[in-house]
C-alpha cells in the first residue's frame, strides 16, 4: 500500500476496512468501517482533491421556497503525496426545483471548531425565533 503513504489500512473479516491517518482513527467516537473499494478511490485521488467520507445533518429550516441546511462533513484530502483529514461545517441552500448549492462556513478563513459551530447554531436559532418567526401566526 505504498501509494497510501501515511494511511494505515486494517482489514476486517466482514470484507470492510478501517483507515488511520498518521496512526489516528478518522473517527475517535465510532469505529468506522468502509468498503474495500475506498482503497482504490484513495489511490486515484488527485493531488489537492478531497474524498468525502461522511456527511452528518445538523439542522435545517425553510422559508418560502428555500431550504437552508447545515451539515458537518469529514473528508480525506491529498496534499503533498500524503493524506489529511478535513472537517467542514457546510451550508447548503436548496431552491425549489433547482440543484442545491453549498459552501463551507469558516471562522475568518479557518475551519470552525466545535465551539464555533455550537455558537453559530445557537445564534441562528435565536435570530430565527426573534426576527423571522411569529409564534402567534404561521405565514
Amino acid at each position: 500500500m505504498s501509494n497510501l503513504s501515511n494511511i494505515t489500512v486494517i482489514e476486517h473479516p466482514n470484507d470492510k476496512v478501517a483507515l488511520f491517518i498518521d496512526g489516528q482513527a478518522i473517527s475517535e467516537r465510532y469505529e468506522i468501517h468502509h468498503e474495500k473499494a475506498i482503497i482504490d478511490e484513495l489511490k486515484h485521488l488527485e493531488e489537492g482533491k478531497a474524498l468525502k467520507l461522511f456527511e452528518q445533518f445538523i439542522f435545517s429550516h425553510t422559508d418560502l421556497n428555500l431550504e437552508h441546511s447545515y451539515l458537518y462533513s469529514t473528508c480525506i484530502v491529498k496534499q503533498n503525496q500524503s493524506y489529511q483529514i478535513a472537517r467542514n461545517f457546510i451550508y447548503r441552500l436548496t431552491v425549489s426545483g433547482q440543484m442545491p448549492s453549498e459552501h463551507v462556513i469558516t471562522n475568518q478563513g479557518k475551519a470552525m471548531s466545535p465551539e464555533d459551530i455550537k455558537k453559530f447554531i445557537k445564534d441562528h436559532v435565536e435570530m430565527s425565533l426573534t426576527k423571522y418567526t411569529d409564534l402567534k401566526y404561521a405565514y
